[in-house]
């Protein structure tokens, strides 16, 4: 039975997710941790926005090669690597907890910057992610600014930005490509 690539990017969200309800004791409730952007979420209520705001094809992965399938003559198509934005915002009652929140954010992510073994989720195994890196973005304030900007009605927060990368979305067409089997050498007088 084929795996479903379709679903690496949730799996992804998904497994963050996870991590950070397994790890910092103010979002230990799933409906603590929202996929919506800040726009999306109720400030009034205890939430973090944990926002896929860009996704982008990884540069260093970009001229992956063509993959055997174990058929003859049958290659599958290279994998697209992604890169991932994500934009943590937290929502409490006060900032004090706001803080509490992004610093138990930096920290955990600080200490376990992969993604690996039992932190995949979904199909991420099976897809050929085996370890993913969660890398802290340090955006200027005139990223934050531009950022926000797109977030109608919300005044900008202090946030967290992470690149999750690289994200392998494996394929599912196949190519035949035919191998050489004999070789002609001719040799012509000079």
């Amino acid at each position: 039975m084929a795996v479903d690539t379709g679903t690496v990017i949730r799996d992804v969200s998904t497994s963050l997710k996870a991590l950070l309800k397994a790890h910092v004791p103010e979002l230990n409730d799933d409906s603590f941790i929202s996929f919506g952007s800040p726009s999306d979420i109720d400030s009034s209520t205890m939430k973090l926005s944990m926002c896929l705001y860009y996704l982008s094809h990884s540069p260093s992965m970009r001229n992956s090669e063509k993959e055997e399938t174990g058929g003859k003559n049958e290659f599958m198509y290279p994998p697209a690597y992604l890169d991932l934005y994500y934009l943590l915002t937290p929502y409490a009652k006060d900032r004090e907890t706001e803080q509490l929140i992004l610093g138990r954010i930096f920290q955990l992510f600080h200490e376990h910057p992969v993604l690996s073994g039992s932190d995949l989720r979904g199909n991420l195994a099976e897809c050929g992610n085996e370890k993913i890196r969660i890398s802290y973005n340090n955006l200027t304030i005139q990223d934050i600014k531009q950022l926000w900007e797109v977030f109608p009605g919300k005044p900008a927060k202090v946030s967290l930005s992470y690149l999750v990368s690289p994200v392998r979305l494996p394929a599912d067409k196949t190519i035949l490509i035919p191998r050489v089997e004999v070789k002609e050498l001719g040799v012509h007088p000079l």
